[in-house]
């Protein structure tokens, strides 16, 4: 039986490297994309790129009939506004979609990419796992609330109807095809010496080609009806911009700013923003969360999974030598 696994979002910064490792792995692979978006961060690769929106049943039903697993990396990670409709139909009634077809089908597997605030977060000496329940409602943001919320509609399919699903919630990722850029926009503004400063918050930091190896490994390895924080490192941000500072053979210079700054910063730009329609680079919510500890015990995937812990410099070198090969900065 040929071994084919439908893809996701996979011209997305984590979908570009699941489609390479499940290629390394033997897999065939059909790589779902949006009519029209960019897709050369698959150029070259032996795939199949169909374009079409999980929204659309009958595109999935097209795709899905042939194939063997099912990988959901598509979501809305729009954090501004906070409240927008189009998140839920993505990030839920995209899930509903997929998983209804892939039922239908009889799929062996499907795994389902979430996040790691989808747990409560803890301290460096006590960090959340899966044990945890959700309070990431508190920041009042749809993408955080929907990616629960699928997730909470996957686990009841499980219980009340054995689907095969494994969920795996990836904390804070840095890596190459981020071509938004998104998780590494702060990288290029620290090594363009155009980071203001930092809050005292933190986060779990992971290499994304990590991801992608326990991403592809829970086709056929983990067990169904389980969710996986799957991270690395637990950085304060001035050790992560200490450590990419080093990477960068720059010094470091930047200082820390008190919460109360950060957060009148993020409230000015939230009014701004609600005024010219412009999404601000830091919204009064994400100011808030920039003040907290979000980390994280990945050992569940570590042992399950096989997560491999590369330290998060080589993540880092990885992600702006990318930068620099595809014109973001100067080689």
């Amino acid at each position: 039986m040929s071994n084919t696994v439908f893809i996701t979002g996979a011209n997305g910064m984590l979908g570009a490297s699941v489609t390479r490792e499940a290629l390394a792995q033997g897999f065939k692979v059909k790589a779902q994309i949006l009519p029209g978006s960019n897709r050369d961060v698959l150029a070259d690769l032996n795939i199949e790129i169909t374009e079409g929106n999980i929204l659309d049943s009958d595109f999935l039903d097209r795709e899905l009939s042939n194939c063997q697993f099912v990988i959901n990396i598509a979501a809305l990670t729009t954090i501004w506004p906070r409240r927008l409709q189009s998140i839920y139909e993505v990030n839920l009634q995209g899930v509903k979609n997929i998983a209804s077809v892939a039922r239908k089908y009889g799929l062996q597997r499907m795994v389902q990419i979430g996040t790691a605030n989808s747990f409560n977060h803890g301290t460096k000496d006590n960090p959340g796992n899966e044990l945890q329940n959700y309070t990431g409602g508190q920041f009042k943001m749809d993408y955080m609330d929907s990616k629960y919320v699928a997730q909470c509609y996957l686990l009841d399919r499980f219980k009340n109807e054995n689907f095969p699903v494994v969920i795996l919630n990836p904390t804070y990722m840095i890596g190459p095809f981020d071509s938004g850029p998104t998780s590494g926009r702060m990288l290029l503004e620290l090594y363009k010496n155009k980071l203001p400063g930092y809050a005292s918050g933190g986060k779990n930091f992971v290499y994304s080609k990590d991801v992608a190896v326990a991403t592809v490994n829970a086709l056929h390895m983990g067990r169904l009806g389980q969710c996986y924080i799957v991270g690395n490192e637990n950085l304060y941000f001035g050790e992560m911009f200490k450590k990419a500072a080093d990477v960068f053979d720059q010094p470091f210079k930047i200082k820390q700013f008190p919460g109360f700054a950060i957060n009148a910063v993020g409230a000015v730009n939230s009014l701004i923003a609600r005024i010219s329609g412009k999404a601000p680079q830091l919204s009064y919510s994400m100011a808030k969360m920039a003040s907290v500890k979000q980390f994280y015990n990945p050992d569940k995937a570590r042992k399950e999974l096989n997560l491999p812990s590369t330290p998060i410099e080589t993540a880092i070198a990885d992600c702006i030598g990318w930068y620099k090969e595809n014109g973001y900065l100067p080689k």
